[in-house]
């Protein structure tokens, strides 16, 4: 008892971490799910989704997501949709108003870099970065504002900061050192590779906060 008493904190501290990671990585394990058929963003972001179809005006994308909830979606957001049969229907479109608009060829290769960022680049630093500021957090607040209310300002600031980065070009070129001659890839995973570390830094921020939050319950 003596023990438990002495190391409780940090055995506190353990459980809010690895619970946060286990929700992580539910998630995770969710978005592989074999799908009926998928979509595919611009951003390399995939959906999976059944039932779809295209309003009248080809401009919107009804379906089921994977919780058999009615969604929309403007084809504006899409690169383009695999079937379940593997067939694979590009509804993007290359617009003719814009002088700098990509062609689906261009396209292609910003969307392959955003999947791979997504899929292969690691967030950690960034998770455990915001687990750490969120911990913080309600002890920095009380002990200087004194109102609980602005626990969330410090994690928000800290996803703010991690929002401002993104993987290196030396590293991508490392590990795709053919697709990384194509900067419209380069560019692909940079960005879904900044979106994923901000992802990782709210999720760290939140399960710091409620770790931060039973620590000054207990003491």
């Amino acid at each position: 008892m003596l023990i438990m008493k002495k190391y409780k904190w940090a055995f506190l501290i353990m459980i809010s971490f690895l619970f946060t990671n286990f929700l992580e990585a539910q998630n995770k394990k969710a978005e592989n799910t074999t799908p009926k058929d998928t979509l595919i963003y611009l951003n390399g972001e995939k959906e999976i989704i059944s039932n779809y179809k295209f309003s009248e005006d080809g401009t919107i994308l009804s379906y089921l997501n994977k919780k058999n909830k009615e969604k929309e979606v403007d084809i504006d957001y899409l690169f383009a949709i695999i079937n379940a049969d593997g067939s694979q229907q590009v509804v993007y479109k290359p617009s003719d108003n814009e002088e700098d608009t990509l062609t689906i060829k261009e396209m292609y290769f910003f969307v392959r870099g955003g999947q791979e960022a997504r899929e292969h680049h690691k967030a950690k630093i960034a998770f455990v970065e915001g687990f750490v500021v969120g911990v913080a957090s309600p002890f920095v607040v009380l002990a200087t504002i004194g109102n609980p209310f602005y626990t969330p300002i410090l994690p928000a600031i800290n996803s703010t900061v991690v929002g401002l980065t993104k993987p290196s070009i030396k590293k991508i070129k490392l590990k795709y050192p053919e697709l990384a001659k194509n900067k419209l890839f380069v560019e692909g995973f940079r960005e879904a590779g900044r979106q994923k570390r901000v992802k990782h830094s709210i999720f760290g921020g939140v399960g710091g906060i409620l770790t931060g939050i039973l620590i000054i319950a207990l003491l």
